[in-house]
């Protein structure tokens, strides 16, 4: 038998997972009965997350975005994934400023697990990571728009360069693999 602590964060674990659960659906993953689920729950919603109910033998429960910020659980994959991404962040001033990523990064490793860490400090022995203040970098703004254009599946066309300081383009058309080709500047 697990502990109540380790059964609720079990059960944000799995609310978490997929859109809808029943009661009897939590009852059977996490080993208890559906009162001890109804209890739980009504635990996790004192702590801040914002767990919705449908009544009846067939309502569910389901997570939506609260009003602050719960404790965030994470697999091992997912952890690393996001060390990563707010290092790439932090250094490339992605979000305007380096300090928000920054600071949620030094607060995640003081969580990770050996394991984790160990792998992101081989990551970081292999990758380099080349800064060009001189050239102008991508503001938040724009990678927005760039979502937005993408979720409206409209065509983007890019432009960088490589390695070898050649111009190149991207044209990554709705439904069509990625071309490469030089572009000119207008």
């Amino acid at each position: 038998m697990i502990s109540a602590s380790a059964r609720l964060l079990r059960l944000v674990s799995l609310i978490a997972a997929k859109p809808s659960w029943t009661c009897g659906e939590l009852a059977e993953r996490t080993a208890v009965t559906d009162r001890t689920v109804r209890r739980d729950i009504a635990k996790l919603r004192e702590l801040g997350y914002a767990i919705e109910s449908d009544p009846g033998p067939w309502g569910g429960y389901r997570l939506r975005a609260g009003a602050r910020t719960p404790p965030l659980i994470l697999d091992d994959e997912e952890a690393l994934a996001v060390a990563v991404g707010l290092r790439v962040a932090a250094l490339s001033g992605a979000l305007g400023g380096d300090q928000a990523a920054l600071s949620a990064l030094l607060k995640l490793q003081q969580v990770l697990p050996q394991r984790i860490a160990d792998r992101l400090t081989e990551m970081d022995d292999v990758f380099v990571h080349t800064l060009r203040p001189d050239e102008p970098q991508i503001t938040p703004g724009m990678l927005l728009e760039l979502a937005a254009a993408c979720r409206r599946g409209e065509r983007a066309q890019l432009s960088y360069l490589d390695w070898e300081g050649a111009d190149l383009g991207v044209d990554h058309g709705a439904g069509s693999s990625p071309t490469l080709r030089p572009v000119t500047h207008r």
